[in-house]
């Protein structure tokens, strides 16, 4: 093809892209231009034909008459390349925002206080409208839409320290009195069950030194009633059963937790405050490594404190990675993994 066979061809693609951006923007303010929208697809549809099959003559007096009615209506109505990108910027702007702010947010773990249900290197996602709509960036509560039940793995603003974001596990509500007996966790006079399932060995990091250590500790099932827990008759174990039963008959949240001390015979910590109305006591799956409501005087953590119940691993990077699980690399396993 020679030099002007080459130039022609191209005058046809661009007149058929100018033809196709004037009919689609008559389209779109066709309320405003009323019949003279007739007029420019009638001049748009000949240059179309011009392109497709006329002479060069012919294709060159329908541009011309294209680029009349193009400037006697749509010029002006016409939105540079700048602009349609700066608003196809700030839509998606706007929609991240809204999400953020009233429907999910993305978490990223930093520490281990919630092995081994959450690693180091996870990052969640947190279901804001799990319990309330909220006004984003404030404690201001819109529509209440439900409350945290125990066993639900939260995201909140530490109340000794709003400017840091903590995510632990509801374990009290509203009522309730917590207690740790030889490590075994106690609502209302009602323990829990748990039962060994092996250890765990997992890479932590020094709270006075900030070294890296492993460790292995060993891993229990524990199983959390979600029902309401009363207080049991007597002191016989058949009466704690009772009550558990009872109030496990409103769900069981099971999930695993970590002991990396000894327990010593008769050792507790607690009885705790008892759960004011409006809060929530937390724990980290991690027990012996989470600084939660058992610390500074015993904390709870207010309703409007909370962002969200944490729903789904949808990323995770760190040890135990890779291909082959020997290295530092994305740990396939835990994608889109659910939260119990």
């Amino acid at each position: 093809m020679d030099r002007a066979a080459r130039r022609l061809a191209r005058a046809r693609k661009d007149a058929r892209r100018f033809a196709r951006d004037a009919r689609r923007l008559a389209a779109r303010h066709a309320r405003q231009l009323g019949a003279a929208r007739a007029e420019i697809d009638a001049a748009a549809e000949e240059v179309e034909r011009a392109a497709e099959e006329g002479t060069s003559e012919r294709l060159s007096t329908a541009l011309r008459a294209l680029d009349a009615q193009w400037e006697a209506h749509l010029a002006r109505r016409a939105r540079p390349l700048w602009r349609e990108y700066a608003e196809s910027t700030l839509a998606a702007v706007l929609v991240a925002l809204t999400l953020r702010g009233f429907v999910v947010e993305a978490f990223r773990i930093p520490s281990g206080s919630m092995v081994p249900t959450l690693l180091v290197g996870d990052h969640i996602f947190v279901s804001k409208l799990a319990y309330a709509i909220r006004v984003p960036f404030t404690h201001l509560r819109l529509v209440e839409l439900g409350v945290p039940r125990r066993g639900d793995v939260i995201v909140f603003e530490n109340p000794l320290d709003p400017t840091k974001d903590y995510v632990k596990r509801v374990v009290g509500v509203p009522g309730d009195v917590l207690e740790l007996r030889e490590q075994v966790l106690v609502v209302n006079g009602v323990p829990q069950p748990r039962s060994a399932s092996g250890e765990l060995a997992y890479e932590e990091r020094s709270d006075v030194t900030g070294a890296v250590f492993n460790d292995t500790c060993r891993r229990y099932r524990e199983a959390l009633a979600r029902g309401e827990l009363t207080r049991p008759d007597g002191e016989a174990a058949a009466d704690a059963e009772a009550s558990w039963q009872s109030g496990a008959a409103a769900g069981v949240a099971t999930y695993d937790v970590l002991q990396c001390r000894r327990a010593r015979l008769a050792q507790t910590e607690g009885p705790f405050e008892i759960v004011r109305p409006g809060h929530v006591f937390v724990l980290g799956d991690n027990r012996d490594r989470s600084a939660d409501s058992r610390g500074e005087g015993g904390w709870q953590v207010p309703l409007d404190h909370i962002a969200g119940r944490a729903t789904l691993v949808f990323w995770s990077w760190g040890d135990g990675g890779g291909l082959l699980g020997d290295r530092r690399g994305p740990r396939i396993e835990r994608l889109f993994k659910r939260i119990e």
